[in-house]
């Protein structure tokens, strides 16, 4: 009987030693539990808000890296637009100055054709001259100074049409009325008035010194490429875009984010102002193009087109008021150039025929009548 007592005393000995183990640790308190819980579930709600935040902004993060690059690819195309429109200015600024060089080489080509031909009728009247002198040998003196004022007239008239020199003309009729009066006959009346009024006809007609207007288009090319052009003002500083630096993501996106609904919600309509923010291809193909209009004026100019003339100067000036800074000094100056160039006469005077040459046949030919 005791030796079991004793076996069930050794069995239970273990069980006792548990028990006061477990007395023995403390009892968490129900406050720490309740802590844990909601710690756990505020790391919850953060995740889920942080995985609907990237679900929700990702797709306009995609957005906006897609239109930086078609932006960067149009301006890549604008460039090299503007290279070619650049290469294709310079051709035709060449062409036109071959076309140019060409012109005046045809110019002086046929001044000095029309030169020799005057030359070579002259020796042929003055030839003609001396054997009609040769054949009236025993004419009265009034025949010499008749046939000598004809050849006065008629190089006058040559001077009028051929020459467009009309002082030399009024020399030549001043002193073929001077021989005249030295006759001192009636019968000249009507010749002579016919000599006074081409006189007066040739002195109202006023000539534009057109190599005058032609060096100052030349000037205003060599200032065209000098002139200051109007630019768009920048923007303010605080309305920059912030750095791309990881850390400033948030700047960044609340940035792209109000810009995005201040061009849905405000939009304005373009203004000229907002074309003058150009780059320097632009600029020089600005400036190549005001050149090329004042090198068309010249040209018209030279071959006497005044509705080609007066367009190129309006093309210019047009030009100068919209892409050049009207401030500056230099562009009042060519604006004020452009203005005086536009009152110059590019066309040929209108000159009535000459009635004095006519006028003396006429009388010539009364003299042989009664001769005979």
């Amino acid at each position: 009987m005791s030796d079991s007592l004793e076996r069930a005393s050794e069995m239970e000995a273990p069980l006792q030693q548990l028990k006061q183990k477990i007395e023995a640790e403390p009892v968490p308190s129900r406050r720490g539990g309740f802590t844990g819980g909601l710690s756990l579930l505020l790391v919850l709600i953060l995740a889920v808000a942080i995985g609907a935040g990237a679900y929700w902004l990702w797709p306009q993060w995609q957005q906006l890296q897609q239109q930086t690059i078609t932006l960067q690819q149009n301006q890549q195309r604008l460039v090299e637009q503007g290279r070619q429109q650049q290469d294709s200015s310079t051709q035709l600024l060449q062409q036109l100055q071959s076309d140019q060089q060409q012109w005046q080489t045809q110019l002086e080509r046929s001044q000095q054709q029309k030169q020799q031909q005057l030359l070579t009728q002259n020796e042929a009247q003055i030839q003609a001259l001396r054997q009609l002198v040769q054949e009236r040998d025993s004419a009265p003196p009034r025949h010499w100074v008749l046939a000598e004022v004809e050849y006065l007239l008629r190089l006058a008239a040559q001077k009028v049409w051929l020459e467009q020199d009309f002082s030399t003309a009024r020399a030549l009729l001043s002193s073929a009325d001077e021989k005249l009066a030295q006759l001192a006959e009636p019968s000249l009346v009507l010749v002579r008035q016919a000599i006074a009024a081409d006189t007066e006809q040739l002195g109202r007609i006023t000539v534009p010194d057109v190599s005058k207007a032609y060096v100052q288009l030349q000037q205003l090319q060599k200032q065209a490429m000098n002139l200051p052009l109007k630019l768009q003002v920048t923007a303010d500083t605080k309305n920059s875009a912030p750095s791309s630096e990881l850390k400033n993501w948030r700047e960044t996106l609340a940035f792209h984010w109000h810009n995005t609904w201040q061009g849905l919600l405000n939009p304005r309509s373009a203004v000229p102002e907002d074309y003058f923010d150009l780059t320097h291809e632009q600029q020089l193909m600005l400036r190549i193009a005001l050149q090329q209009q004042l090198q068309l004026a010249q040209l018209a100019l030279m071959q006497r087109q005044q509705p080609l003339y007066v367009a190129a100067l309006q093309q210019t000036s047009d030009k100068l008021q919209r892409y050049f800074n009207a401030d500056d000094v230099g562009v009042q100056q060519f604006s004020s150039v452009l203005t005086e160039l536009a009152e110059v006469e590019a066309s040929l005077p209108s000159v009535k025929v000459l009635t004095s040459l006519a006028q003396l046949k006429q009388y010539q030919q009364q003299l042989a009548g009664e001769s005979l």
